[in-house]
């Protein structure tokens, strides 16, 4: 179970830092280095997708499907911005 937080935890980042650079470049600057960075407790990350009515797992199954596990993290980073 550790390696698929890591390798979830790992995803949050790339995505952080892929929605960063859209709107780097939307707003014509780049990002500069990380200034800080927030685990977002996957409890709640999940709560909000129950929340949403989202289901998670594959085919739309939802929590109770027998025999899968979902694995969340989340993340918030904030980024040097360097002007354009």
């Amino acid at each position: 179970m550790r390696s698929f937080r890591a390798e979830a935890r790992t995803a949050a980042v790339s995505a952080a830092r892929e929605k960063a650079a859209l709107y780097a470049e939307a707003a014509d600057v780049r990002l500069g280095p990380v200034v800080h960075i927030k685990d977002v407790d996957s409890e709640q990350l999940q709560s909000s997708y129950r929340g949403h009515g989202r289901a998670r797992g594959a085919g739309g199954e939802g929590d109770l499907a027998p025999g899968k596990i979902s694995v969340a993290a989340g993340v918030v980073i904030g980024f040097s911005i360097i002007g354009g």
